[in-house]
């Protein structure tokens, strides 16, 4: 053994100083290749970090331009605008321009539009301002007549030098016909700030907006906007810029290169949403760009040469000291990867059984079930039996004890198909106040019969939003089910909604013993029960919670407890307002929903004994 062991340490050795040595040559080489590579991958982030920002700034101009255009949308959806009778559109487009006030509106809406007009299908126009024209063989027009909004005619006003421009909209009767069009001239100016803003931070570095023939829209230089194009060649572009100019209409979004004034420029463009092809362009010095990478590179590689011969040094006087360790780490990290691969197969396999398990035990269920139907006929046919209540009685405890595996079983699926990704919400856009008051009224019966109270209270009576109704249903039942356990006889529970505007609020709150301080902690992990004493007169797997903590996080909600011993609990689900694409059609056979609501809260309030 010592002999191998005086083996293995020449042979180490010797592997070292070639290591060393090799490692030398080999890292002097990469460091220089590497200094190259990190240049240009340094270069491109940077590049890819502007166009991202150059994004935003495309959504931010489409979004100020689509609230000028959603005004003049919510305007055409009034009935005044649909009867096409302009005496009384016109007081009514007046009144718009007339507003004085900002109470309730944003200040843009305000003085967004000075005229204001209406085309008909025939293309006759009339004004605010009192012109009649006709604009049939305008663009916007046909456009217009074809379904589409428009931003057009641009133009500086000869009053104020600001920026204009003339927004259409089509009006649509009530049979979704298009009878004409609701447009205005609007003030465009905003656009010129917000390029101010949206800029890299160098004196010769500036944001421009371009429509697809290459007319500047806005510009730090007034006298540009809808005088210079930038494909034409002129005292201010250049030809180097014109070429550039071509390559920028021609593509969505990218980086063109090009010389102006002496100064070497990096050009980023990026189309902007929901426009007639308009791109925004930065123009920034490429120096301003690459200076400070070649500088920190540089800097990177004489630290790396300076690190080259310190290492061959230090390796060879501690190299012996430090390569066992590493060949041992090298083992350890190896076999570490081979448990965490067989972790991961193990956890895999777990999962596949809970999922053929449920489902093997979910079969003979339905027979079981289905024997306890036929009992309870033939004891409803052999009344005179003196043993038909106890068989009854039997049958019951069969069919609550077939609905606490039921109740386990589709818990446990419901868990396999979160954990797999295979659980989605079925999202419509209904009452919620309605939906939890059904749900919570359908349990009074049974509370009742507990010799405990349920109130449902709501501050609002209509809150249309998109949810799942079978997971709020769920929801709604299991914390129902939770207060009915841990309630005494006489105690009170109630079922909450509180408006918030953006959010909903529910609240199911009860007075009965509570939960510890230290418990609380527990009570939405899954398998997790946070007292078995306090179960044993209401058994439960201790995963109903935690699914409920699930359902709400899938519609991207939040639960909260809030509970003191001996005074009672309350469970606050937070639920955020969204509306969904599809609208939701009420179901027939509200008998056959009835009955199946019945079973569901038969198997959710399963394992609740009396």
């Amino acid at each position: 053994m010592i002999n191998k062991d005086l083996e293995y340490d020449k042979i180490v050795k010797k592997i070292l100083v070639f290591t060393v040595l090799t490692c030398t040559v080999l890292t002097a080489t990469l460091i220089y290749f590497s200094n190259i590579t990190s240049k240009k991958i340094m270069f491109e982030l940077m590049e890819d970090s502007v166009r991202n920002d150059f994004q935003l700034y495309a959504e931010a101009v489409d979004g100020y331009l689509n609230t000028k255009i959603n005004v003049l949308k919510n305007y055409a959806k009034s009935p005044i605008i649909k009867n096409e009778n302009w005496e009384k559109i016109e007081p009514y487009l007046n009144d718009r321009i007339g507003l004085k006030t900002c109470e309730g509106l944003l200040k843009e809406e305000c003085e967004r539009y000075e005229v204001l007009f209406i085309v008909d299908q025939q293309g006759n126009m009339y004004s605010t301002d009192g012109k009649k024209d006709y604009v049939g063989d305008e663009k916007y027009f046909k456009l217009g007549m074809e379904g589409k909004e428009t931003i057009s005619n641009l133009f500086i006003s000869k009053d104020n030098g600001a920026l204009k421009a003339i927004i259409t909209v089509p009006i649509e009767n009530n049979e979704k016909k298009i009878v004409g069009l609701l447009g205005g001239v609007t003030n465009l100016e905003t656009l010129n700030s917000m390029m101010s803003k949206y800029k890299i931070n160098h004196k010769d570095a500036y944001t421009y907006i371009v429509d697809k023939n290459g007319f500047v829209v806005s510009h730090p230089n007034k006298e540009f906007i809808m005088k210079e194009n930038i494909t034409i060649i002129s005292k201010n572009v250049s030809k180097s810029v014109a070429k550039s100019g071509i390559e920028i209409l021609s593509k969505d979004n990218g980086i063109v290169q090009y010389s102006t004034n002496g100064i070497s420029v990096s050009a980023y463009f990026y189309s902007i949403p929901n426009t007639d092809h308009w791109k925004i362009v930065i123009k920034v010095p490429k120096s301003y760009l690459y200076k400070p990478i070649k500088e920190k590179t540089n800097e990177l590689l004489i630290i790396g040469v300076i690190g080259i011969m310190i290492i061959g040094v230090v390796s060879l006087i501690v190299g012996q000291l430090i390569a066992t360790p590493m060949l041992k780490l090298k083992k350890d990290v190896e076999e570490n990867k081979k448990l965490l691969k067989e972790r991961i197969e193990y956890d895999k396999l777990k999962t596949e059984f809970f999922s053929n398990i449920s489902h093997e035990l979910k079969t003979p269920l339905n027979i079981i079930f289905a024997t306890t139907q036929l009992l309870k006929l033939y004891t409803q046919d052999h009344k005179q039996n003196h043993n038909c209540e106890k068989v009854n009685k039997y049958m019951d405890v069969m069919k609550q004890n077939g609905n606490r595996l039921i109740r386990l079983i589709d818990n446990l699926i419901d868990i396999t198909k979160i954990d797999t990704g295979f659980m989605n919400l079925n999202l419509q856009n209904r009452n919620i106040v309605e939906v939890v008051e059904d749900i919570t009224l359908s349990t009074v019966e049974y509370v009742e019969s507990k010799s405990k109270n349920i109130i449902f209270d709501t501050e609002i009576e209509e809150k249309v939003m998109a949810f799942d109704p079978d997971k709020i249903e769920r929801i709604i039942l299991n914390l129902i089910s939770n207060a009915i356990k841990f309630t005494d006889e006489g105690d009170q529970i109630e079922v909450n909604i509180y408006d918030r505007e953006e959010k909903i609020l529910i609240s199911v709150k009860d007075t009965g013993i509570g939960i510890p301080k230290d418990k609380q902690d527990l009570i939405f992990e899954r398998f997790r029960q946070v007292d078995p004493i306090l179960t044993r007169q209401a058994e439960g797997s201790g995963i109903g919670l935690s699914l409920v903590k699930s359902f709400v996080e899938m519609h991207e909600g939040n639960i909260s407890l809030q509970s003191e011993c001996n005074k009672g609990t309350e469970i606050i689900i937070e639920l955020p307002v969204k509306i969904a694409s599809e609208e939701y059609k009420e179901p027939k056979g509200n008998n056959i929903l009835k009955k199946d609501n019945i079973e569901k809260i038969d198997i959710e309030f399963s394992d609740i004994y009396s």
